[in-house]
């Protein structure tokens, strides 16, 4: 099943959907991964986790478990053309494809707030070149910007600043993917991302010749040994790990899909795998520049600036607090800077979200791109409506232990057992052996990777059942919902493209 796929699918690629070129490929990727996790989470991640003392096992599970699941995801695209639920379906039938399925449904789940997480950044840019983020950014963020309630349970009412920017980021998303991937994805990626790397490289120099600046770069790079020792040093990083590189997604074979006989998979995923540490390293430099530089102005001492490691309170309260200490002329310049690079690293995350889900409407129900694009982006702006709510932080922090953790840790898993094991097609790939031994890449992935994934998996699981509460309640009806429409798809897929051959064939008849 799995020659007869991409054989059929070879002969319909076309080169309008194909990358242009493999630096298209790899910025579109390096696009896909970088995001709100490169920006805010990682910087976070390294500060709570005693500077270099995350840095060097971070690069350690990059190489073991990173890398190799980029490249499988990767071979899966390139060899079978085409997007997950039909890689899986090509495998195990309806039973796979109940797997991909669930995949694209956390996509859809991530989409909805990832798309209103980047019109955060539009309305700050805004907040920030106007000069309006008052002194207490807490209160403006949480009660003006967001209008938080007090629990889970109260919707309260919509904020509607959250509600236009996440609209505008929608029409961009769908002005950019309604196009084909050259004139699309890969043509925007290659200018932003690009962009991205230069600013943030400029305000990491800048704010390292600040005052206190370069003491921020030393507590950066000087590394913690005794951190080493902290199991939760090593599940931080795992997680880091797969929400950075959106592994067990499918998203990587959905851009993969689209390779042409000269893109050489093994390659592009090691620079895509390269190229989001090396933004991630970079934005870090210049988060720590900053917080270094307000330990000097206050002079308190730097471990005690942060005091959690939220991505919301970091971006939207911690730093425009930060700003003002660069003073009235240069603050809303920073300010500006910093939202900028935000909002490049969230809509380049956005469109490989919907693109990933664009991709299996359009080959399981048969029907054009931009009406698939129409589609995936009209599901994940009304999940979207949800987060823009006065209870979106609660239903955030319900939410993603399951769709960012525990349901990727399970994808994760999923590909390596049907792909790895499974298939002929992938598992007899040359891309894994290295003349006639096993390739260091191929032997992480069979052998280290499923035990890593599995004992994760299992210590989240343990960590879920010791105790009950709404949230978990929210994250598990969500697993539920997400499994029984899964298998239904499938089902329905199936339907509509008897119905559509039986409609060829009707038409086929009466013409002739």
């Amino acid at each position: 099943m799995d020659g007869g796929l991409n054989m059929s699918n070879n002969q319909s690629v076309s080169e309008a959907t194909t990358w242009k070129s493999q630096a298209g490929f790899i910025w579109s990727l390096i696009g896909s991964a970088v995001g709100f996790a490169n920006i805010l989470s990682f910087s976070a991640q390294v500060y709570k986790n005693g500077g270099g003392a995350f840095l060097i096992p971070y690069c350690m599970a990059l190489f073991i478990l990173g890398i190799p699941l980029l490249i499988l995801e990767g071979i899966v695209g390139h060899r079978m053309k085409a997007p997950l639920v039909s890689s899986y379906g090509s495998v195990w039938g309806k039973m796979g494809k109940t797997l991909g399925w669930l995949a694209v449904l956390a996509c859809l789940s991530i989409g909805g707030f990832y798309i209103v997480l980047t019109s955060y950044s539009v309305a700050y840019t805004y907040f920030s070149a106007a000069n309006m983020i008052p002194e207490d950014s807490k209160a403006f963020f949480v009660h003006s910007f967001l209008k938080t309630t007090s629990n889970i349970k109260d919707f309260g009412q919509i904020s509607l600043p959250v509600v236009f920017s996440t609209l505008a980021v929608a029409v961009a998303t769908w002005l950019i993917l309604a196009r084909n991937v050259r004139d699309g994805i890969e043509r925007i990626c290659s200018i932003f991302m690009p962009l991205l790397v230069v600013i943030m490289t400029c305000f990491a120099i800048i704010v390292g010749f600040l005052p206190g600046g370069i003491e921020g770069w030393i507590y950066y790079l000087k590394p913690d040994f005794t951190k080493l020792f902290d199991i939760c040093l090593w599940r931080d990083i795992f997680g880091q790990l797969f929400f950075s590189l959106s592994l067990g997604l499918g998203i990587i074979v959905g851009y993969s899909r689209h390779t042409g006989q000269k893109i050489n998979v093994p390659k592009a995923m090691m620079q895509v795998a390269v190229g989001d540490f090396i933004v991630s390293f970079i934005a870090g430099a210049a988060i720590f520049g900053c917080l270094a530089h307000v330990s000097y102005i206050q002079q308190i001492p730097f471990a005690s600036i942060l005091t959690t490691d939220s991505t919301f309170e970091i971006g939207f309260i911690v730093f425009p607090q930060i700003f003002k200490f660069f003073g009235p002329v240069l603050g809303p310049w920073v300010g500006v800077t910093f939202f900028i690079c935000i909002f490049i690293a969230g809509i380049t995350g956005v469109f490989s979200i919907v693109e990933s889900i664009a991709g299996n409407i359009e080959v399981e129900f048969q029907t054009s791109r931009k009406r698939a694009v129409s589609v995936a982006l009209l599901a994940v702006t009304c999940v979207a409506i949800l987060f823009c709510m006065g209870n979106a932080s609660y239903l955030l922090d319900a939410l993603v232990p399951m769709v960012m953790g525990t349901n990727m840790l399970i994808g994760g898993l999923a590909l390596i057992i049907v792909f790895q094991y499974a298939s002929p097609l992938i598992k007899n790939d040359p891309v894994w052996m290295k003349g006639q031994r096993l390739h260091p890449y191929g032997f992480c992935l069979g052998y280290i990777a499923p035990v890593l994934l599995g004992t994760i998996l299992i210590g989240n699981l343990s960590q879920e059942f010791q105790s009950f509460d709404v949230a978990k309640g929210v994250r598990w009806t969500w697993f539920l919902l997400a499994l029984c429409s899964a298998w239904i798809l499938p089902r329905i897929g199936e339907w509509s493209a008897k119905a559509q051959s039986h409609k060829n064939a009707k038409m086929n008849i009466e013409t002739s």
